[in-house]
């Protein structure tokens, strides 16, 4: 069964948005966690960040399915997306 947007978007928690509205107020666009294009635009970033257990900032840390989701996500919505590693 594909991941959905749905599903990642619960991942974040309220602090998770909060702190990155707060930490990317001065990039090019904020990244708002609970917004899907907001979402597919830092997606390298984001992977990046959960895969390596940069982020989340607080608990609960995301599984190993967690991030494996966030990627056939990404992958789903931006065929060929290729993550850092």
């Amino acid at each position: 069964m594909a991941v959905t947007w749905d599903t990642i978007k619960a991942y974040f928690t309220d602090m998770d948005v909060d702190h990155m509205k707060h930490v990317s107020a001065n990039w090019p666009k904020v990244l708002d966690l609970h917004d899907e294009a907001s979402v597919l635009y830092y997606a390298t970033q984001v992977h990046a960040s959960v895969a390596s257990g940069r982020m989340p900032i607080g608990e609960p840390r995301w599984t190993p399915k967690m991030v494996a989701d966030f990627l056939d996500w990404w992958q789903s919505q931006v065929p060929g997306a290729m993550p850092i590693v």
